[in-house]
């Protein structure tokens, strides 16, 4: 079961999506140019880059461990393009009947401070 994923975003950059790849050498989950999805609304209303944890577990730590080693050689270059938009570092909880407990590993909050990204809980409802 796949209840736990961690998504860490950057969000509305001067640095278009594609850049943000070819600067950090990373391949995302998600990279869309402001309106690609759908023009006429406009949608997304923003650029957006984001990595996704791939594994199974529900564990905060381990799905951390697999993104940390994509990030951590980046930080430098993320946190100068996270100045130009948002960063976020989403926990995903899909929904179910149990919630685990949410402990954030102190590498994941220290990545998090040094390139300005705000952490974000979320439950997904079913």
């Amino acid at each position: 079961m796949d209840l736990i994923k961690i998504d860490f975003q950057l969000l509305g950059t001067d640095i278009s999506p594609s850049e943000i790849s070819k600067i950090t050498g990373i391949i995302p989950s998600v990279a869309l140019m402001r309106g690609e999805r759908n023009k006429a609304r406009d949608l997304p209303r923003q650029n957006i880059w984001s990595v996704q944890s791939q594994i199974e577990s529900d564990e905060v730590s381990d799905h951390w461990r697999g993104l940390q080693d994509r990030l951590h050689g980046n930080q430098d270059v993320i946190r100068q393009i996270a100045e130009t938009g948002i960063a976020r570092l989403s926990i995903i909880i899909k929904g179910g009947i149990r919630v685990p407990s949410i402990q954030i590993p102190v590498e994941m909050s220290a990545f998090a401070g040094y390139v300005g990204a705000v952490i974000d809980i979320d439950q997904l409802q079913a």
